[in-house]
């Protein structure tokens, strides 16, 4: 099938070559920077395959590139709009994605615009009243950063949400997935991708909530992850391990959510109470660094990774980035060496860096280089030895062994 794919972020990247694997051929329609890039053969985000993936079907001719919608080589059978939304205070910058959804549909080039962004419910319903010579469709993403394109071509499931002509064509896309495929309305599409994001986040804050308050006992709450995990209500994947809190897509789904409920003067305070208890257990790593320095002047802070995942060079939703200009700002010497980051001020060459002469390093994101690191001479390099393990990267009995001040998340005492 001929298929347009629209946006210029990791969604539609992701998606491009996902439908290439599928056995489509691909038109990709980015913005002039972007598409300049694709040329080049660079993505605009890291993720593992994607730029093989370009190598691969630019070279077979089933993907190709193009900076401007309305091109009439662009018509296609169906518009994928993977168009990455803003994240903003209060949750979506919806002005910046009708823009683009402007454009795709004042083209002319397409019956059926498959819709992936993430969107606020009822937004897809309202653009389809004033749209109505085209079809639209709500197909729900439910990726990972880092194993984007592997849950992409692999998906637990496929939601579509539409009039059920429209999405029998749509679902012909995926035919070679045997994933279960749910056909529902636009609503119940839009309301199926709050629904697993707000689950996820639910899941997060219980686990945080729990692992705080069983530290007082001196338990390890990893153990009590991995009992919960064997239980079959729960689930072998559930996100019930101690760790730092959730941030970008997830948190705004909730806070779109909320604003939605408010619309129509309702509460949600379940959801409040999550997004309340998130926000506190992600400031873990600033208080531990404050019970330990009274002032940050002159006190050098090292960071292990920033990105918002470990396999993807994406800083959108990094919960250090704040923290790390935070503590600049109030005087410290920031430093961050995490090899999937090209562009950031802190930034160092090595690990080696990170450690010599500080007072204190922050093990952010668990990526498989720190895994493999010899902290012992990494340790000896340091001034004053505070180590903030958020990621729960050493396992306890190793972390036993080690001549610093050590601290992680959730598991007890050291």
């Amino acid at each position: 099938m001929k298929i347009t794919v629209y946006g210029s972020w990791h969604l539609a990247e992701v998606y491009a070559i996902g439908l290439c694997e599928l056995g489509h051929t691909v038109k990709l329609v980015s913005d002039c920077e972007v598409f300049e890039n694709y040329k080049k053969g660079v993505p605009p985000v890291f993720e593992p395959g994607i730029g093989e993936g370009i190598k691969k079907y630019t070279g077979s001719g089933k993907l190709s590139f193009s900076e401007n919608i309305t091109d009439p080589k662009n018509k296609a059978d169906i518009c994928f709009f993977a168009q990455d939304v803003n994240i903003i205070e209060k949750g979506v910058d919806m002005k910046h994605i009708l823009n683009h959804f402007n454009k795709v549909l004042r083209s002319g080039n397409f019956n059926t615009i498959c819709i992936s962004s993430q969107l606020p419910i009822g937004s897809c319903g309202e653009w389809q009243k004033t749209s109505n010579k085209i079809n639209i469709v709500y197909f729900p993403e439910f990726l990972r950063f880092g194993d984007a394109l592997k849950r992409f071509v692999e998906p637990d499931y496929i939601v579509l949400g539409g009039k059920l002509a429209t999405l029998k064509k749509v679902a012909e896309v995926f035919k070679n997935i045997s994933a279960p495929k749910f056909f529902v309305s636009l609503e119940e599409a839009e309301m199926a991708k709050h629904a697993a994001n707000i689950f996820v986040a639910m899941s997060v804050s219980f686990a945080s909530e729990l692992a705080k308050f069983s530290e007082r006992f001196n338990i390890n709450f990893e153990n009590i992850g991995e009992i919960l995990r064997a239980d079959k209500r729960v689930g072998q994947k559930a996100y019930v391990l101690p760790g730092l809190g959730f941030s970008g897509t997830v948190k705004r789904d909730i806070v779109v959510l909320i604003q939605e409920a408010k619309k129509l003067k309702k509460r949600l305070p379940m959801f409040e109470q999550v997004i309340a208890v998130n926000d506190e257990h992600n400031k873990f790593i600033e208080n531990e660094l404050k019970m330990r320095f009274k002032s940050f002047k002159k006190k050098k802070i090292g960071f292990l990774g920033a990105t918002y995942k470990p396999f993807t060079s994406n800083m959108r939703g990094s919960l250090v980035a704040p923290l790390m200009s935070n503590l600049k700002k109030r005087g410290a010497d920031v430093v961050l060496y995490d090899p999937f980051v090209e562009n950031n001020a802190y930034k160092v060459s090595s690990m080696r860096e990170v450690f010599s002469g500080a007072d204190a390093v922050v093990i952010a994101v668990g990526k498989k280089e720190f895994r493999e690191a010899l902290y012992g001479k990494l340790f000896s390099l340091m001034k004053k030895k505070v180590v903030i393990d958020a990621a729960n990267m050493f396992k306890k009995d190793e972390a036993k062994k080690l001549s610093v001040d050590y601290v992680s998340i959730g598991r007890g005492k050291f």
